[in-house]
């Protein structure tokens, strides 16, 4: 029993040990003698950005539902209101 609990001791010592945190030092970088220069930065233009693009858009909120579709010259709006049983369709064309 004696063997026991002392082989068990050793081993927990064993275990602790191994199980510290290494620190070792991280190898420090060797100096570069001739650094590349920065990067100049390449001129961008910017797109123009369309006012009224075409697309869909739906908003959702307490109020009501607003539903817009624009494709080309054609453009739909409907809104739809919890108030008073509301609902407002417009259409271009």
């Amino acid at each position: 029993m004696k063997r026991l609990m002392i082989t068990a001791g050793v081993l927990a010592m064993l275990l602790a040990a191994s199980c510290k945190d290494k620190q070792e030092a991280p190898p420090t970088p060797e100096p570069v003698e001739n650094p590349a220069p920065p990067a100049t930065p390449s001129p961008t233009t910017a797109a123009p950005v369309e006012e009224d693009p075409d697309g869909t858009s739906i908003s959702i909120s307490k109020d009501g539902v607003n539903y817009e579709n624009k494709n080309g010259d054609s453009e739909s709006k409907v809104s739809v209101s919890g108030k008073d049983s509301e609902v407002e369709i417009k259409t271009k064309e």
